[in-house]
């Protein structure tokens, strides 16, 4: 079975991609311009194969190459950009079907999006145990909806152990994903396949509580009280397509993009032997 990529013409995702950018820099204060750099330090390593970015874990695989990890972490940026443009509020579900609307628009195929109650067991203790359940989940439902991307579990496993271990990055990760009214977060391992398409999922969780949590990192709040919902997608990109976008869109990264809000780490450090 080929893997499926997206059904709208490189020349319309192009127009898309201008006409949002168009929009935004119209609507906000102009900035010096920084020009992308392919050897920044913020550009992905394949040494520091994962990524904090705000509150979105990116994990990268074996076999991408340096240039598509550069690609589809832009698009991961620009459609988190925009999806908070559009969905400045507290609502988590729109905010994800808007960012998903972007990465489509952007030339990205996407293969479902759904967004459902969690049901929790009572063996759940904690939100580690919620996050472990349905990323995995999330990656059995990719197996089933992309061909090759039964590659993504183990990318997935070893990017959330690794974050453990990793001080800086899930201090940031904590303070970007909890908020007064819960955890926000999403989880995007990625890879290519021997056709070089960029595979990725992306698994979103959402919880309402906790907000008499005492526990430092979210990862060992109690989940009892909590109202929790994920929503999942899987993701393709040729990386292709990007030639026309690159300029615009890195030169916009360059202005408005918090590299603050990112560290990278070694995703590697705990991934099987």
């Amino acid at each position: 079975m080929d893997i499926i990529e997206s059904a709208v013409c490189v020349e319309k995702c192009t127009a898309l991609v201008k006409a949002r950018i168009s929009r935004r820099l119209s609507e906000q204060p102009v900035l010096r311009m920084r020009s992308f750099v392919a050897t920044d330090t913020s550009s992905p390593t394949k040494e520091l194969d994962a990524v904090v970015l705000a509150n979105t874990l990116v994990g990268y695989g074996e076999k991408i190459t340096l240039e598509n990890m550069a690609i589809i972490e832009n698009l991961i940026k620009f459609s988190k950009l925009e999806a908070s443009y559009e969905v400045p509020g507290d609502d988590p579900q729109a905010w994800y079907l808007a960012f998903l609307k972007c990465m489509d628009e952007a030339g990205c195929f996407v293969a479902d999006s759904g967004y459902t109650v969690y049901q929790k067991s009572s063996s759940q203790l904690t939100m580690d145990n919620i996050v472990t359940d349905i990323v995995k989940a999330g990656m059995d439902a990719a197996k089933a909806a992309i061909p090759g991307a039964s590659i993504l579990s183990a990318v997935a496993d070893s990017t959330l152990n690794a974050l453990k271990k990793e001080p800086e990055a899930i201090n940031l990760f904590n303070r970007e994903v909890t908020g007064s009214k819960g955890v926000r977060l999403a989880v995007m391992p990625c890879d290519q396949l021997a056709n070089g398409i960029i595979v990725t999922s992306l698994t979103s969780i959402d919880s309402a509580g906790g907000s008499k949590e005492t526990a430092p990192v979210f990862f060992n709040w109690k989940t009892s009280g909590l109202d929790i919902f994920r929503g999942s997608a899987f993701i393709t990109f040729n990386p292709i397509r990007y030639a026309e976008l690159k300029n615009e869109l890195e030169g916009y990264l360059g202005q408005y993009y918090k590299p603050l809000l990112q560290k990278r780490f070694d995703r590697r450090r705990n991934a099987p032997k």
